[in-house]
């Protein structure tokens, strides 16, 4: 929906006001809704910031359909990133917003889900969902590109079921 893509566009208008330029961005991405968003506002207003598209290595019908270049139907798995899995419905506008604005995919496995989840809770304190824990865990892979650069981690919930916060412990 496109008043949906552009609400979480807002997003990136926050960031840009908070930090004053971004380098790179790492986003979740489930249907493509919120990165779309958050793509298209800063490819407009900083088009230097890399926008970068998180995934589970368990549930990427959408990376999948990019690859293609049209929607496909793709296997899915168990994951942590509940908020993230599932398909895409027939004539889904994300698919061609997302094929413009991200600039690089990274895909976690459960074990770096997880570890995420459990690093921010040691840390931070907060219990973050597992698709909050998929841009997490993206970055943490790619932490030594980003030396002295403004990166931000798109921490886009808190939304855990009993089950899962209790393996983050």
């Amino acid at each position: 929906d496109l008043e949906v893509i552009a609400g979480q566009g807002t997003i990136a208008v926050e960031l840009l006001k908070q930090t004053g330029a971004i380098d790179a961005v790492f986003v979740a991405v489930g249907g493509g809704g919120l990165i779309s968003g958050i793509g298209a506002h800063l490819k407009h207003a900083s088009p230097h910031t890399q926008i970068v598209g998180c995934w589970p290595e368990n549930s990427r019908v959408l990376y999948e359909s990019i690859q293609a270049g049209r929607i496909v139907d793709y296997p899915e798995q168990p994951t942590l990133s509940e908020s993230t899995a599932g398909g895409l419905e027939p004539g889904s506008i994300t698919l061609g917003i997302c094929r413009q604005v991200i600039d690089q995919s990274i895909m976690v496995s459960e074990s770096e889900i997880l570890a995420a989840m459990q690093s921010v809770r040691a840390t931070r304190g907060w219990l973050i969902e597992g698709a909050a824990a998929v841009a997490v865990a993206a970055f943490l892979k790619t932490v030594g590109r980003h030396s002295g650069k403004n990166i931000v981690v798109v921490i886009c919930g808190g939304n855990v079921s009993a089950e899962v916060a209790a393996q983050v412990g």
